[in-house]
C-alpha cells in the first residue's frame, strides 16, 4: 500500500532512539496501611476486569511481581509494597513508522498518521501505535508521556492527529473538540457519482439493529438516536467513483462512513459499512479474503483521510490550520478509477 517503511517484528522500529522501558499496565504501590490482604484477593478487588482465578494464573506465569521478585497468589500485600505487571511480548502486525510532522513546538505536536495505524494501544497493537512510536522517539513513555492525546482516528484513517505538549495546552485543544470549536474537513473516495454538488445528511445515529455486528452504528428512526449532522462536497467523479470532502457538525461514532452510506455512497475499501458487512465478519474471524473479495474492496483499507484541522492555538490563542496531502494510497486508487484530483487535495 506504500513505500514507507514498516516494522517487521514488535518494536522493530528502524532508525528510531532505543525504546524506553515499557510497562504497559504501569505499576501500584500500596498506600494504605490498613491492607492486609492476598495478592490475588487485593488485584481481583481492584481491578474487576479479570476475576480472582484468572489474576492468580497471571501470579502464577510469574506476570505480577511484588517488590520486583515473583509470588504465590496467597502472598499477602501490605503498606508499601510495590506490584508490577510484566506484558507478555506477542507478536503485532506490522504498521507504518514513518510519522510526518506537520507542526511541532512547545505547545503541540501535529502529526500525518499513516493508515492502518492505530492512534493509542487497544486488542492486539501495544507498542506498534502511533502515540507508543512517538513515544519512544521521545525517550518518554505511558507512565511519563511529554505528549497526551487530544482526539483519536480509526486504524485505517489517515490524516492529521494533535498531541498536546502539556497539561495546560492539552485541556485547551480537548476544550475545543468538546465544544465543536473545530471545523474538521476529511477528504473520501466512495461508490457512485453524487449529481448535486454540495448535499447534507442531517440523521441522527445509534445502534444498528439489523447489523450481524455487534458495534456497528447505523441511523436510527425519528426520535431515537443522536443527533448527527455531515456537510459533504463533491471534489472530483470518475466514470463510477467520486472523491467527496465532509464536513462532519457532530463528532458521533463512524458519522462520515454512515452518513456517506445513508446518502447512497459507501465509502471505497470500508469493510462495515460499505458493499458488504460479511468483509468485516470474515476480517473477524480470521479468514482471509478471496480474489473476489479484494476486487470488491479495490484497497486495503477505508478510503477516508483527515484532510484539514481548523483551531485555535493554545499558546497563541490565534485560529490556526493544519492540513495533510492526500496519502499515496488513495491517489494511487483515484487514478485506477478515472478521477483527476484537485490541486487542492496533493498538498
Amino acid at each position: 500500500m506504500s513505500n514507507q517503511p514498516v516494522a517487521k517484528q514488535p518494536g522493530d522500529h528502524s532508525g528510531l532512539r532505543p525504546l524506553a522501558k515499557w510497562v504497559r499496565h504501569g505499576k501500584i504501590r500500596i498506600e494504605d496501611p490498613a491492607i492486609t490482604v492476598r495478592l490475588d484477593r487485593y488485584l481481583a478487588g481492584r481491578f474487576t476486569y479479570r476475576s480472582r482465578t484468572g489474576w492468580a494464573r497471571m501470579i502464577e506465569a510469574a506476570r505480577i511481581l511484588v517488590n520486583g521478585r515473583s509470588c504465590r497468589p496467597s502472598r499477602v500485600v501490605r503498606f508499601g509494597d510495590r506490584i508490577d505487571y510484566v506484558p507478555r511480548r506477542e507478536p503485532e502486525p506490522p504498521v507504518t513508522v514513518v510519522i510526518p510532522r506537520l507542526q511541532d513546538d512547545a505547545f503541540l505536536l501535529v502529526v500525518n498518521k499513516p493508515p492502518n495505524l492505530p492512534v493509542h494501544p487497544s486488542g492486539r497493537y501495544f507498542r506498534n501505535t502511533l502515540l507508543c512510536i512517538l513515544l519512544a522517539e521521545r525517550g518518554e513513555t505511558l507512565d511519563e508521556p511529554g505528549i497526551r492525546i487530544v482526539h483519536r482516528l480509526d486504524r485505517e484513517t489517515s490524516g492529521v492527529v494533535l498531541f498536546g505538549k502539556t497539561r495546560v495546552a492539552t485541556a485547551f485543544l480537548a476544550r475545543q473538540f468538546e465544544r465543536h470549536r473545530v471545523e474538521k474537513e476529511y477528504l473520501l473516495i466512495v461508490h457512485g457519482r453524487p449529481e448535486e454538488e454540495r448535499f447534507t445528511v442531517d440523521a441522527p445515529l445509534g445502534a444498528a439493529p439489523t447489523s450481524r455486528v455487534r458495534k456497528a452504528v447505523g441511523v436510527a428512526p425519528a426520535g431515537e438516536g443522536r443527533p448527527a449532522r455531515t456537510d459533504f462536497s463533491v471534489l472530483a467523479r470518475g466514470s463510477e467513483h467520486s472523491i467527496l470532502s465532509a464536513r462532519p457538525r457532530t463528532g458521533r461514532l463512524h458519522q462520515i462512513r454512515v452518513h456517506a452510506r445513508h446518502a447512497g455512497y459507501p465509502v471505497v475499501g470500508d469493510k462495515l459499512y460499505g458493499l458488504d458487512e460479511g468483509l468485516f465478519l470474515k476480517l473477524a474471524a480470521g479468514e482471509s479474503y478471496s480474489e473476489e473479495d479484494l476486487a470488491r474492496l479495490l484497497i486495503e483499507r477505508q478510503c477516508l483521510h483527515a484532510w484539514r484541522l481548523r483551531l485555535e492555538h493554545p499558546g497563541t490563542r490565534e485560529p490556526c490550520e493544519f492540513a495533510a496531502p492526500l496519502p499515496a494510497d488513495m491517489r494511487d486508487l483515484a487514478g485506477r478509477l478515472g478521477i483527476a484530483l484537485p490541486a487542492a487535495v496533493l498538498g
